[in-house]
């Protein structure tokens, strides 16, 4: 009996394994969607990205394929400055691109240089993502958000909350007009 089972088992498991693969293709769709929307969001002039509009979601990625090991990268650009104008409803989308490590994205305020354990100097940031972690997980790339929220003119920066990242430069500037 348990080698007639064994005959049939393929039988069994390959309808499985084909029933998943559209959900494979469909998650490898939506990180390319995403790794695409980041390198088209926003208007490039230099390392300054601009947005307009009255609601704006600027779509980060943390450690992208063939950047710098600790970097947020938008628009193909490493750390960008991000311009917004003023009174705009605004939110970062955060995917993580960097198997194994966790990266957040808080905004804040606070200005570098940062000191090793950034996440004591920024709280409560303005927004942040917590972190995005994929450690447990298939998928090659995890995507959080922050709400949506306004910022008053001025100089604020976006910043990865992980302790020693944003003190060795996984941060960007976001200037409101």
């Amino acid at each position: 009996m348990k080698s007639h089972l064994k005959q049939y088992l393929p039988l069994l498991v390959i309808p499985a394994m084909l029933a998943a693969m559209p959900a494979m293709a469909a998650h490898r769709a939506k990180r390319v969607h995403y790794l695409q929307q980041s390198q088209q969001a926003g208007t490039q002039k230099n390392n300054e990205l601009l947005f307009t509009g009255k609601r704006i979601t600027v779509p980060a990625v943390a450690v992208a394929p063939g950047a710098p090991g600790k970097s947020f990268e938008v628009h193909g650009t490493v750390n960008p400055t991000i311009v917004l104008p003023a009174g705009t409803k605004v939110r970062f989308k955060l995917g993580n691109a960097d198997r194994g490590m966790p990266h957040g994205l808080a905004v804040t305020p606070k200005s570098p240089p940062y000191p090793k354990n950034v996440k004591k100097e920024i709280k409560p940031p303005i927004a942040g993502t917590g972190y995005v972690n994929h450690e447990n997980s298939k998928t090659k790339l995890h995507v959080a958000g922050t709400g949506w929220f306004t910022l008053k003119p001025g100089t604020y920066y976006y910043v990865c909350p992980v302790p020693t990242h944003a003190h060795d430069g996984m941060y960007g500037k976001v200037v409101v007009k």
